[in-house]
């Protein structure tokens, strides 16, 4: 049976660069005492494996805490947190695990991304769908001008200082509650 939708790819077991990560990313959660952890959508506990996939979705890193879950770790010299997504949250098949833009109504899809590995920028930030996602986090005003994109996904995700108000932050980064509205099964559609 043909599925439209692109389906999610797993991380293979190849001579890729991915023992670095991956013994980062256990590393990290033995130093935090954990084996498991939380999906930041639906808050379901997720296993952490020893081998690819790690994990059946997909962690990734940012600069900002999006939940008491999320460990703070060291990479490449700055203070980011190790986050997790559930595979059924990121390919968006289930219409009980949807979130979506609170501005522009868009659905936030994370089919492409590569299941259990890690991203080293905050994949929420990297696909802004509308201007209120590009805007300053302390004066509100466009950093981009609306169909302008930067280079890299994880540029998103530094710090950079606002032309109007010379505030330095990593304004792409929102937390997940100012951007998203989420439904998920018995619970209001509100990311908490």
């Amino acid at each position: 049976m043909c599925n439209e939708k692109q389906s999610l790819t797993i991380e293979d077991e190849g001579n890729h660069g991915n023992d670095e990560t991956r013994l980062f990313i256990l590393s990290s959660l033995a130093q935090s005492q954990k084996s498991r952890v939380a999906c930041i959508i639906c808050e379901e506990p997720m296993l952490v494996f020893d081998r690819y996939p790690l994990v059946d979705g997909s962690f990734f890193l940012s600069p900002k805490q999006h939940s008491p879950d999320c460990i703070e770790v060291k990479y490449e010299g700055r203070a980011m947190f190790l986050t997790c997504v559930c595979m059924r949250c990121l390919d968006g098949t289930s219409t009980s695990r949807n979130i979506s833009c609170r501005f522009c109504g868009e659905k936030w899809d994370g089919s492409n991304l590569v299941l259990g590995t890690m991203y080293a920028y905050d994949i929420f930030a990297a696909m802004p769908c509308c201007i209120e996602r590009i805007k300053c986090n302390k004066c509100f005003k466009l950093l981009l001008h609306p169909q302008q994109r930067l280079n890299f996904y994880s540029d998103y995700s530094h710090c950079v200082t606002c032309p109007f108000c010379a505030t330095q932050d990593t304004h792409f980064v929102k937390p997940l509650n100012y951007c998203y509205i989420k439904s998920l099964p018995g619970r209001l559609p509100a990311i908490a």
